[in-house]
């Protein structure tokens, strides 16, 4: 029996996803991660609603198009996840299970978890996976083996065990949890309070995830979004409509778009996606990137391990473990440096908090329509907001 409502939250506002905006629209291997959700949870569920908010509804209807969604806009445009149900609890009813469209995980344990939720006969049951690393997430307080508290974004020296909650919530009765949701004030934890408020009445169910977890939270993890979703190419897919010159070398899994140009000596060593109306120049060398429609790499580049949006061009350029948003341009001999000496992981701030990203290899972080200078350098982890222009010869040690 499939459950009766898969409901997924794409409605949070993402400014922690800074200088990168729009964080639902960014594609990996041609679909964006709400579109790879529900194309998964389709197969478990009878009918999917998916909760926006007003500045993202219109975009996210269009992606979502040729899927059988029903949409919710949320009442506030800055609401947290307790509003984004709230929103929608008049569609629910009976068993629903929630999502993050910002994450991607292996959909199939869905069945098991829910399984065990039934059998075990608890108001709720969700995944949580161990983390050795603090992230500033829901962790799980066990007592004698049982779940029985959702603990939010507590200090690194207070966390209650090694548990952290996915956002993979699956509710045998809904309407209980709307209730209590209902009875709290509106804060940015009132999800999990709600949550912790059922476990109150009897310990959840906590299915301990083991698979691959993947978020768009920070900037930076489109990075290991597209490490993930890339790893999932198993073959090189070409098009008729490729001029690829004789000397080019194509190897690994790659798919290829649609009127793509590969000069001379250039190299595409995969997994790498490339997609439409893309130029790569003469003795180029792209390797485990995505290329977006429309850009141009120029001859003579080196782009690894990274990220370009729509109609990015380059001249010339090492482009390594970086985002470059859509329409932004480097100049010759401009370069990204994406390793520290001391070989530390690097840090950047958000929201006046400095954030260790957790790689040991990542260069800049750039918004769209961005132009960067002939000759100019940029330090790991710099972050340049969208319209930025940076002068030729100029050395960027913070964001701008």
């Amino acid at each position: 029996m499939k459950i009766r409502t898969a409901l997924i939250l794409a409605g949070g506002d993402g400014d922690r996803f800074y200088p990168l905006e729009n964080k639902l629209c960014y594609r990996f291997n041609g679909m964006t991660v709400l579109q790879h959700i529900v194309k998964s949870v389709t197969d478990f569920a009878e009918r999917v609603i998916v909760v926006t908010n007003p500045t993202s509804d219109s975009a996210i209807r269009t992606d979502l198009s040729s899927y059988a969604v029903q949409f919710i806009s949320q009442t506030k445009a800055d609401g947290g996840m307790a509003d984004a149900v709230l929103a929608a609890g008049k569609l629910l009813s009976d068993d629903v299970i929630i999502f993050n469209g910002n994450d991607l995980i292996d959909f199939s344990f869905i069945p098991q978890l829910v399984d065990q939720t039934k059998s075990e006969n608890t108001l709720i049951g969700f995944a949580a996976k161990h983390m050795d690393v603090y992230t500033p997430s829901g962790y799980i307080r066990f007592v004698e083996g049982k779940a029985v508290e959702i603990v939010e974004k507590p200090l690194p020296q207070n966390v209650p065990s090694e548990y952290v909650r996915i956002v993979v919530d699956y509710f045998p009765k809904v309407e209980l949890f709307i209730h209590e949701l209902e009875s709290l004030p509106s804060t940015d934890d009132q999800y999990e309070r709600g949550m912790s408020a059922l476990m109150r009445q009897k310990p959840a169910t906590c299915y301990k995830y083991e698979g691959e977890w993947n978020t768009l939270k920070y900037s930076w993890h489109v990075l290991s979004m597209q490490k993930y979703m890339l790893s999932r190419l198993t073959a090189t897919s070409v098009d008729r409509t490729q001029l690829i010159h004789t000397t080019a070398i194509i190897e690994g899994a790659v798919s290829i778009g649609n009127n793509v140009k590969v000069g001379a000596y250039a190299k595409i060593s995969g997994p790498c996606f490339i997609g439409d109306n893309v130029i790569i120049g003469d003795h180029s060398l792209v390797r485990q990137s995505t290329l977006c429609d429309n850009v141009v790499v120029g001859s003579g580049c080196e782009v690894a391990r990274s990220y370009l949006g729509e109609s990015v061009m380059l001249h010339r350029n090492y482009v390594g473990d970086s985002v470059l948003g859509a329409r932004t341009s480097m100049g010759a001999g401009a370069v990204t440096a994406n390793y520290r000496f001391d070989k530390k992981t690097i840090r950047t701030p958000i929201k006046g908090a400095l954030i260790d990203s957790g790689n040991d290899k990542f260069g800049l972080i750039a918004g769209a329509d961005v132009k960067i200078g002939v000759n100019s350098s940029t330090y790991p982890g710099v972050k340049l907001s969208s319209g930025t222009r940076i002068l030729p010869g100029e050395v960027v040690t913070k964001d701008k």
